[in-house]
Parts: structure tokens; C-alpha cells; sequence
């Protein structure tokens, strides 16, 4: 099984489409994994048609190992990144990134400009408004038990391998970092030099409206997109949409370099 050995992880990763396309880096929202019923499950097919695409579970995720108290900000787990990236040799990339992933994507593309080529950022916010402190509340493991069962079992089987109630252990340590993180300033996403699309879902709690809008302005070369009649999880709701406008832009952009 591929797995990394960089900084105190051992990352699990795989690769998705020709070896010969540009290489696509996606970044899984908080507790997501490499599965058909996660994150990118509904649109990697699409993506991996055009590009060869790398994704990986970030640390504590699924088959990456949990190091403890090391969830102290996005810093962490954007350095988790380029080291992932310098392992397999890879010096420049197209990055997507959704829900705790476009907040990495974020810190990624600043602290690593000189790596990410197009970036695409789906349903991230810069600060936690009231809404999303409400949000944040539902990802508590008792209420995701009481409320939504099914995805329970869903996070039970995705993380069993690192033990029974793993998934429980896991939200419990996420939670500070997302009470207190993330906290960008305007200033610091304009360092951001990359095509940028800030993409979110109309009802997102998290990357709301407001969110949305100020992370457009504040990137200068970037695009806004909002989908209508979905939430936080457009790429599970809107799957065909959502690889249709990603795709798009990428083409776009990379038109625009010939």
C-alpha cells in the first residue's frame, strides 16, 4: 500500500489518471478519506480523466497515523502537504481543496506559492462568523450520533482501521483547531498568486455567502462561484456541476498560459 514516510507520519496516498497529465493535488474536508462514499468519491472519475490526480488522509485520517497534539493549526497540515509533494518529486501542481482542505489550500498556496500552479478553493471560511460556530457544534461526536446516524457508521468503517470509536477520539481533537482556526486576514490571501476559483454551495454554513465573497476579494486573480440549492457538501450534492465549473476553470486557466 502506498504510504509516505514524511515528517512523523506515514501518509497513506494514491494516485487516480494518466501519469502523463498534470498532476492535481487534492486536500479532503475534516474527517474525509480516500473513499467512494467521501469527499471526492462523486467527482474524482471526472477529474481523473484529464488529470493525474493525488490525494491523500491527512494526518490522524483513515490510514495516517495520528501523532498527538499535533492538530495546533493549518500550518501543520500545509507543511504536511509540501512534504508529501517533495517526497514524490513533484514541483508544481494544481491544488483543490474542500471544506478543512481549501482552508489548508489556503495556507498552502501562501506559505508554498512557488508550488501551486491553479488553485481552487470549495466551501472554505477565513474566520468562524456565528453561523459557523453553529455549524461547528453539529460535528460534535454526540450529536453526529444522535442526529445522523448513518454517517456514524459511515466515519466508524472509514476510520476502524486505527480502532473501534477511533472517529470519536479524532473529532474531539479537531475541535479546538476549528474553534480557533482559521483567523486569515485580507492581507494574507492577497499574498495568494495563483488562478484562484472560490467555489461554495448556497446554503453553506461554513464557506457562507459573506465567507465566499471576502476570500474572492481578497485574491486578486480570482474567480467566485456559487452554486445554487446546495450546502456545505456541494460535491457530494452537485456532483455533476461541481466537476463541470472545476473543470472548466482548470482548462481556462491553462489555456490562458498558452
Amino acid at each position: 500500500m502506498p504510504y509516505a514516510p514524511i515528517r512523523d507520519l506515514q501518509m497513506y496516498f494514491e494516485w487516480f489518471g494518466p501519469e502523463e497529465a498534470e498532476p492535481l493535488l487534492l486536500l479532503n474536508g475534516a474527517l474525509g478519506v480516500i473513499a467512494p462514499d467521501s469527499d471526492w468519491g462523486k467527482i474524482l472519475p471526472a477529474l481523473a480523466q484529464e488529470y493525474h490526480v493525488l490525494t491523500y488522509e491527512h494526518r490522524g485520517h483513515g490510514r495516517t497515523n495520528n501523532p498527538l497534539n499535533k492538530f495546533t493549526g493549518y500550518d501543520v497540515l500545509a507543511d504536511d502537504a509540501a512534504a508529501l509533494l517533495e517526497y514524490l518529486g513533484l514541483k508544481k501542481v494544481h491544488v483543490v481543496g474542500f471544506s478543512d482542505g481549501a482552508i489548508t489550500s489556503i495556507e498552502f498556496s501562501t506559505r508554498y506559492q512557488q508550488i501551486v500552479d491553479i488553485l481552487v478553493l470549495v466551501g472554505a471560511n477565513y474566520y468562524n462568523d456565528q453561523e459557523c460556530i453553529d455549524g461547528l457544534q453539529k460535528l460534535r461526536p454526540a450529536y453526529i450520533e444522535q442526529n445522523y446516524p448513518d454517517w456514524a457508521i459511515t466515519l466508524e468503517r472509514q476510520h476502524g482501521n486505527q480502532g473501534q470509536g477511533y472517529w470519536r477520539k479524532l473529532a474531539d481533537q479537531l475541535y479546538p483547531l476549528w474553534m480557533e482556526y482559521p483567523n486569515f486576514t485580507k492581507e494574507y490571501m492577497a499574498q495568494i498568486k495563483a488562478p484562484t476559483l472560490v467555489m461554495s454551495g448556497q446554503y453553506d454554513p461554513y464557506g457562507n455567502r459573506n465567507q465566499t465573497i471576502f476570500i474572492s476579494e481578497a485574491i486578486s486573480n480570482s474567480q467566485l462561484c456559487i452554486i445554487p440549492g446546495a450546502a456545505h457538501a456541494v460535491l457530494t450534492q452537485r456532483p455533476e456541476i461541481s466537476s463541470l465549473i472545476i473543470l472548466d476553470y482548470l482548462r481556462r486557466q491553462r489555456k490562458k498560459r498558452k
